[in-house]
């Protein structure tokens, strides 16, 4: 018989006596506060006991175990499912994990679950937990002790017989954070911040295209100054609905927004070939701007106070009803509090290796020894697999050495668009003290925007505000457009977990010509090793971040 459901929290069913990982453990939380404005969503929770099965049965399912995943999919009907990584070690709030957070680190698969067979759908679904299993188990060091749970649900969404042949998405997918250091000053921090895309979540998530920052949530920005809108989407192909090579994006489809049903799309809010979402963000129609905000409120009232939530909204078929819009929260994940003690700098009779205006992060690093420098003077994009392989190796010499450094790196790290910066995951990097980004070409001119063309060097930053001008501080910040990845895993593991992230403005920042002299060779990345330890003092409140190292 397959396994005993142990527990049932509202529509939530575990099964097996484990561990639920962090994502197993969040859609718990949210569905024993009752969050009103979000709809239950149909959670199945394979707990670590299946995981550690697999394990010692030499990576196969016993007949026990099938019959589990059989009456899970059985159960949850012929409607597109996600398969979803829950480790031990991916959030701070579940109980018995790691205190850390590490988002976005295994992988998770999307089933068209449409095929004609049963069979057929139900060796998709095997092999979806079995390549989750297996992935997350190779990335373990010997010496690990984390699990993985595995989530399954129903995608709410919506299907169409595109031009590009048969999907399946929701119709608007976010990632919202409790709390938003980069308020303006009529603003509140408290009030939060969400990236918003139109499709299927992997864009919030991901850093491939640009999407929609909502900053506030209760006070947003008018979306007219934030950009050009999103012009691609993601969506499960539904015709992927057979066997799964182990790709985590191998069900999807990247489709221009011209393949959406236009009627939609504008309900939405588009402009020329761009989808804006103006008119669910500015005009709150449907209720969405509302909705989300008291669907934030509830969760910090009755769960905690700092959190990351990701949810998908589609539309009811009467569209023309007051309740036409219907939120499901698909994950919750507990974050650290952030805190913002003053900051005293020192006395200027020290050496300086930097001064920036623009970061993310808060506080003072003491007793850095080196920094890995990726020179935007000599990095190319034919050099990037090496130069990744070279800094991870790097990078987690230092780590395992108890040594503390930095990393500087021309554009974003961590995007999965090479125009833009380099392609790491945040395993690859150790844990530095803080990462340095030169966001503009090596010319020095500021970021054009994502579809203009290079001129010898990488576009991109992570930075919400790229300052288009103004008469003093506040109106500059006023007068942007936002290219931000606030809400991509990347930039979660890094806040989460402590690391500055600072922005160099080559004509308006100090930076030491020394970061770019080694005393010999021409690699594009290399060491530099301060000649005595150095000190970061991070002020995000006021914009200021430097390096000092006393005078010897």
């Amino acid at each position: 018989m397959p396994e005993v459901i142990v527990n049932k929290i509202g529509d939530v069913k575990i099964f097996g006596k484990g561990l639920l990982g962090g994502k197993g453990f969040g859609l718990v939380k949210i569905n024993e506060a009752d969050i009103p404005k979000a709809h239950k969503l149909r959670t199945r929770i394979l707990s670590t006991v299946f995981y550690d099965r697999f394990l010692d049965n030499g990576r196969r399912f016993g007949k026990q175990d099938l019959k589990t995943f059989r009456s899970i999919l059985a159960g949850l009907g012929d409607i597109p499912i996600s398969v979803r990584s829950s480790a031990t070690n991916e959030a701070c709030g579940d109980p018995g994990g790691d205190p850390s957070v590490h988002a976005g680190e295994n992988s998770s698969f999307m089933l068209p679950n449409n095929h004609k067979d049963p069979d057929i759908r139900f060796h998709q679904l095997v092999r979806a937990i079995s390549h989750v299993y297996t992935e997350f188990e190779q990335k373990q060091p010997a010496e690990s002790r984390e699990k993985m749970a595995i989530v399954i649900n129903p995608i709410p969404g919506r299907s169409e017989n595109s031009d590009a042949g048969p999907v399946f998405f929701p119709m608007v997918s976010g990632v919202a954070n409790s709390f938003f250091p980069y308020a303006l000053k009529t603003q509140k921090a408290e009030e939060g911040f969400a990236r918003l895309a139109f499709g299927h979540g992997y864009a919030t998530v991901l850093d491939d295209f640009p999407v929609i920052s909502m900053a506030t949530i209760q006070d947003p920005i008018p979306v007219r100054l934030l950009g050009e809108g999103q012009k691609y989407f993601y969506a499960i192909d539904m015709t992927k609905n057979q066997d799964l090579e182990g790709e985590e994006l191998e069900t999807m489809k990247r489709l221009h927004i011209r393949f959406a049903d236009f009627k939609i799309t504008k309900s939405l809010g588009r402009y020329k070939s761009s989808v804006t979402l103006e008119d669910l963000i500015q005009d709150d129609r449907y209720g969405f701007r509302s909705s989300l905000l008291e669907i934030m409120e509830t969760v910090s009232a009755r769960i905690t106070s700092h959190f990351q939530i990701e949810f998908v909204f589609n539309l009811a078929k009467d569209t023309k009803a007051e309740s036409a819009g219907i939120f499901h929260v698909v994950q919750l994940t507990q974050l650290p509090a952030m805190t913002f003690e003053e900051i005293q700098f020192p006395a200027t009779a020290q050496h300086t290796y930097l001064s920036i205006r623009s970061l993310q992060g808060h506080g003072v690093k003491k007793d850095i020894r080196h920094a890995i420098v990726i020179s935007p003077f000599r990095y190319r994009k034919e050099q990037h697999d090496e130069v990744v392989r070279k800094l991870s190796q790097l990078a987690s010499s230092f780590h395992n050495k108890n040594e503390n450094f930095i990393i500087l790196i021309p554009g974003r790290l961590g995007t999965t668009n090479r125009e833009w910066g380099i392609q790491v995951e945040f395993t690859d990097i150790g844990h530095p003290a803080a990462i340095f980004e030169f966001g503009v070409d090596i010319s020095g001119r500021p970021e054009p925007g994502h579809d203009a063309p290079t001129a010898g060097g990488i576009y991109g930053s992570h930075f919400l505000y790229m300052i288009q001008g103004g008469h003093d501080e506040e109106q500059k910040r006023i007068q942007t457009r936002m290219f931000g990845t606030q809400g991509t895993h990347f930039l979660t593991n890094l806040m989460s977990n402590r690391v500055i992230y600072g922005y160099i403005a080559p004509l308006e920042d100090r930076i030491d010509p020394w970061f770019f002299s080694p005393d010999e060779g021409d690699d594009a990345v290399y060491v530099q090793s301060f000649p005595q330890p150095v000190t970061i003092y991070a002020d995000s409140i006021n914009q200021t971040c430097i390096i000092h190292a006393k005078k010897g």
